[in-house]
C-alpha cells in the first residue's frame, strides 16, 4: 500500500513537473518571438497557408492591430487603395487619363506604353514596379509604377506616375493613369501627394 502510494506520488509529481514546464515554455514564446523577429512572417503565412485557417486567423490578427492603431492605414496605400477599388480614376492621383493620346494608349507591352506616357528622363533616378494580377503566369491586368527623382524644378522635387494596363484581345490598353509629386524641401509635402507644390 505504501508503494503504491509513494508510486502514484511519483507520478504525480513527475505530470506536476511536466505541467509546469510546458507553461514555463509557454511563457517564454514570447521573449522567443522577440529575440528572433523573423521566424514568422505574415507574408510566409499568406503564400504557405493559402486558403487554409492559418491564414484567416493571421490576417484576422493583422487586421485587429490595424483597426487599433490605424483603422486608414490600407485606405492610405495607394497601390492597395487602386487595386481594390474599382473606380474610374487612381485614388489620390491626379487624373492624367486624358493627357495620353489615344493612339498611345494601346500597345503589345505594358511596360512600353507606361514609360512612354510617364516620358521618362534619361539622366535622372528612375524607379519602375510593375505588380502583375493575381495569375502570375498570364496576367491580364498589371499596376506599372514609375518614379523620377532629381527633377531640375523650383518646387518639385519627385514625380510618380501610375499606370492600371489591362489585355484585351491581345493587346494591352491603359485604363487609368495618375500622377503624385513630391515637392522640393520648404516648397511643401514630402511624401508623394496628388497635392500641388508652392
Amino acid at each position: 500500500m505504501l508503494m503504491t502510494v509513494q508510486s502514484r506520488s511519483k507520478r504525480f509529481l513527475l505530470f506536476a513537473l511536466i505541467l509546469l514546464g510546458g507553461l514555463a515554455a509557454t511563457a517564454k514564446l514570447p521573449v522567443i518571438a522577440q529575440t528572433q523577429p523573423g521566424s514568422l512572417r505574415l507574408v510566409d503565412m499568406v503564400r504557405f497557408y493559402s486558403g487554409l485557417p492559418h491564414q484567416a486567423r493571421s490576417l484576422q490578427l493583422l487586421q485587429q492591430q490595424i483597426d487599433n492603431r490605424d483603422p486608414q492605414l490600407l485606405q492610405a496605400d495607394s497601390i492597395a487603395a487602386n487595386v481594390w477599388r474599382n473606380s474610374t480614376t487612381l485614388v489620390g492621383h491626379t487624373d492624367i487619363f486624358n493627357q495620353i493620346s489615344a493612339k498611345n494608349r494601346t500597345g503589345p507591352d505594358p511596360l512600353t506604353l507606361a514609360t512612354n506616357a510617364a516620358n521618362v528622363r534619361v539622366g535622372g533616378p528612375v524607379d519602375i514596379e510593375v505588380l502583375p494580377s493575381p495569375g502570375v503566369e498570364s496576367p491580364s491586368q498589371v499596376m506599372v509604377t514609375i518614379t523620377q527623382g532629381g527633377i531640375l524644378d523650383d518646387s518639385v522635387a519627385g514625380v510618380r506616375n501610375r499606370f492600371d494596363i489591362q489585355q484585351q484581345n491581345g493587346q494591352w490598353t491603359i485604363q487609368r493613369a495618375g500622377r503624385q509629386v513630391r515637392c522640393q524641401a520648404g516648397r511643401g509635402h514630402q511624401d508623394f501627394s496628388a497635392e500641388i507644390c508652392s
